[in-house]
């Protein structure tokens, strides 16, 4: 049972790959914060730690300086004189900052085999005998400062609930070498300590917090597994459509070119002997099957651009040419239907990278489209550069039925068309402008429009610009 499991589970793994990666998550990221957290709370431990010590030396090296300066050996001693300094110092060290306030402060003698106070912070513990025990946390410094004289002293000490450094410093008789007195000193860290404690548990709550979230999202993330299956079979049945639908196309033109040449020369050939009514019936036809012909085209391209089987690879062209041959071709409609048709800058100085291909089926379709939507006046083309901006522009405005806000907010949609009682005649797949946008963006460029309502519109086609033309 056990091993169906695990194999059942490996199998999974294999099939769904990805999901390795949140097992990963899961354990590695908590440790790694856990870890990374720990260790920067042990070094913040110990840069405290370091701290309190250096400024104890200095605490330490200060007062004995202060008290030595008149005792410098046993015999000169006066308590009185060292009370008076110590009341001095206390005083002093009740303004200053935690970390750096002195408590306790006391010169102690040994007396036989017992300790005592000479002089005191604390009045009260002058003449009584100090029990250095071991089991007395910091008391037992005393004695353990007077054993090894050669050095100064300090520890962490903790005495009613709270916790200090505490510092000794051994006084050494300057004829004799001998130890004859101890000053001695608390330094409070309990503040500091607070502080280091609330810090470490903040960074742990926020640990916490972190990994939780972590969890949280990479748990949501393994619940997406379920929809692998169901992502695969979508992406496979999205590649039978688009197969589908370009074999489909593919298949259609021939026979739809076949009925369109028989309806061109049924035309021809009819034209003597057809009434107007029937003249207008064959001409309704022929329109339909080109309409279906751009239809076809249209999706076919679509599919194309979708499955990234189009060829965007740029060239460095002259746009000026290519527009006016372009212009050149569709002055036959715009005259057709009594426009004035207008290029400016066809002799522009720079060059663009683009598809030629696609540059050409960009602007085809934009200017196609003015005349198309333009019943009178002119459709205007001009070729700009503009060079503190390093781009090229192409404009192609019309004095046409125009767009409203509301359809230029759509209009490079999918199979969306503006409809008007205006251009409710007009066939049009609404798939131009939406392929027109697509393969100028994926060159490098972008199509923008200005419309008004029945007054017109103007198109901006977008390239960056290349060299100079020589």
């Amino acid at each position: 049972m056990i091993k169906e499991f695990f194999k059942n589970t490996f199998a999974f793994i294999q099939q769904n790959p990805t999901i390795s990666y949140s097992l990963l998550l899961i354990l590695i990221l908590p440790l790694t914060l856990y870890f990374s957290t720990f260790s920067t709370i042990q070094s913040l431990n110990e840069a405290i730690k370091t701290s309190i010590r250096s400024q104890a030396a200095m605490n330490r090296d200060s007062l004995s300086l202060f008290l030595l300066r008149d005792f410098p050996n046993k015999d000169s001693l006066n308590k009185d004189q060292l009370q008076q300094d110590i009341d001095a110092i206390a005083k002093s060290a009740a303004s200053s900052e935690e970390g750096n306030r002195l408590e306790n402060i006391r010169v102690i003698v040994k007396e036989g085999r017992s300790f005592k106070a000479i002089a005191a912070q604390n009045h009260d513990d002058v003449g009584k005998a100090i029990n250095t025990d071991p089991t007395l946390n910091g008391e037992a410094l005393i004695a353990y400062g007077w054993a090894i004289s050669t050095n100064d002293y300090g520890s962490e000490i903790e005495q009613n609930g709270k916790k200090y450094f505490r510092i000794v410093k051994p006084l050494i008789d300057s004829s004799t070498q001998d130890v004859y007195a101890l000053i001695s000193a608390d330094i409070p860290t309990d503040v500091v300590a607070n502080k280091i404690t609330a810090t470490v548990w903040q960074a742990y709550a926020i640990l916490s917090a972190v990994i939780v979230l972590i969890l949280f999202l990479v748990f949501q993330h393994t619940k997406l597994f379920s929809y692998v299956s169901l992502s695969r079979k979508l992406q496979i049945e999205n590649t039978a459509k688009d197969n589908f639908i370009r074999m489909a196309t593919h298949e259609l033109r021939s026979p739809v070119t076949v009925i369109n040449a028989y309806i061109e020369s049924l035309k021809e050939e009819l034209a003597p002997v057809v009434n107007k009514e029937q003249k207008i019936y064959i001409e309704r036809i022929s329109i339909s099957i080109k309409n279906l012909i751009d239809l076809m085209s249209d999706i076919l391209e679509v599919s194309h651009i979708q499955q990234g089987r189009t060829d965007f690879k740029p060239e460095k062209i002259a746009p000026g040419p290519v527009v006016k041959g372009i212009v050149d071709g569709v002055k036959s409609k715009a005259q057709a239907k009594g426009l004035e048709l207008i290029l400016e800058g066809d002799n522009f100085p720079y060059a663009i990278n683009v598809n030629p291909v696609c540059f050409g089926r960009i602007i085809t379709n934009l200017i196609e489209n003015s005349v198309k939507y333009t019943p009178a006046g002119k459709v205007a083309v001009s070729i700009k550069a503009e060079t503190a901006k390093k781009r090229c522009v192409i404009t192609v405005q019309d004095t046409g039925f125009g767009i409203s806000a509301e359809g230029q907010k759509r209009l490079f949609e999918q199979f969306y068309r503006v409809k008007t009682q205006d251009n409710a005649g007009i066939p049009g797949t609404g798939l131009g402008l939406w392929m027109s946008r697509q393969m100028a963006q994926k060159m490098g460029g972008d199509i923008m429009v200005e419309s008004i309502e029945h007054m017109g519109s103007r198109f901006f086609v977008i390239f960056p610009l290349s060299d100079k033309l020589a």
